[in-house]
């Protein structure tokens, strides 16, 4: 039943909601942005909106250089004076991930607003080259991974500054349909991720895509616990069903979309409203560009003591798996 309201609660945004972009009064000039996942889709779309309110520097973190490059020259031509960086940034690479992080600290002034939007949808298991299944390595490892690494160049800047800096988690109103059993009681007995990391947990379609993205919210809310929000505001939102793509490995989100989905400049537009508005959004959830209740399990008892687990054992794996992160602030005590 709740799978279905769930998708009536969908359908009846998509057909009544309208994304609003951001008001021609909000200004970001002198603030350095990053984006990642920024050359294609919402990613593309959100940083092209930020430099347009002109902001000052904007880094464009892609796997891919010269697609990186491409969306640079597109974005060029609408915000000339925004000066556009392409830098390589891979969420299946723990080096490449730490590389990134050790460049934002020593080649940037300062740093305002961090997008964390790259991610992946897939409808078969596939591991990732770090070994752990992708969804789980690029939606949640990478995207943790990252929001831990940048706390501290944020940190500084908003003391500098004396106003909150910003980092937003994309997530997806999906995680209301996600199997919440493989969280709750992960089989093996060995945990959350070595469970979801297994074949035989993974269940051909679009169910771990939507696992994935719940484990974006709860580690939003883990996270965010842990921050002070007068230096990071912290937030997560569903940016909506969007034409884009990111499903183009779904025929039936690819149809569905001809009757249903937003454009993905509209999908874009929630991005960047979740990112510089909301002051008051620290550790929330946004859909259609308010502060909207978190998935039910998320604020259960027993989601708050599956959040606790999944947060230890994230910091357990980075430190094994990635010691050169420099995460110490987060692993005392652990």
């Amino acid at each position: 039943m709740s799978k279905l309201w769930n998708f009536l609660a969908m359908v009846w945004y998509q057909l009544t909601f309208k994304p609003q972009p951001l008001p021609d009064n909000i200004r970001l000039d002198g603030l350095t942005a990053i984006v990642t996942g920024a050359n294609v889709g919402l990613g593309f779309e959100a940083a092209k909106e930020l430099a347009s309110h002109g902001l000052s520097k904007l880094i464009l973190a892609v796997r891919d250089l010269s697609k990186g490059e491409a969306a640079k020259a597109e974005i060029s031509r609408e915000a000339p004076e925004c000066e556009i960086l392409v830098w390589k940034l891979d969420q299946e690479s723990w080096e490449s991930m730490v590389t990134f992080s050790r460049r934002v600290s020593i080649e940037l002034d300062r740093l305002d607003i961090v997008l964390l939007n790259a991610g992946l949808k897939r409808l078969e298991f596939t591991q990732s080259p770090t070994g752990h299944e992708a969804h789980i390595q690029i939606n949640h490892l990478g995207t943790a991974l990252l929001s831990l690494l940048l706390v501290e160049p944020l940190r500084r800047t908003a003391r500098q500054t004396g106003k909150p800096s910003r980092m937003t988690i994309t997530a997806s109103s999906v995680a209301f349909a996600a199997p919440v059993q493989d969280i709750l009681e992960p089989k093996g007995g060995k945990g959350i991720i070595p469970w979801l990391d297994n074949p035989g947990s993974f269940i051909p379609g679009d169910s771990r895509y939507s696992l994935s993205k719940l484990l974006d919210v709860l580690w939003t809310r883990a996270l965010a616990a842990r921050l002070d929000p007068t230096d990071i505001i912290l937030n997560t939102l569903n940016p909506g069903y969007c034409k884009s793509a990111f499903h183009r490995v779904d025929a039936t989100a690819e149809w569905a979309s001809s009757f249903l989905a937003w454009s993905s400049a509209e999908g874009g537009y929630h991005l960047t409203d979740a990112v510089v508005r909301h002051p008051d959004s620290h550790g929330e959830y946004l859909s259609e560009q308010r502060i909207r209740p978190v998935p039910r399990i998320a604020s259960s008892a027993k989601g708050k003591e599956v959040q606790t687990k999944l947060w230890d054992e994230t910091i357990a794996l980075f430190k094994a798996e990635c010691p050169d992160a420099n995460i110490d602030e987060f692993t005392r005590g652990e």
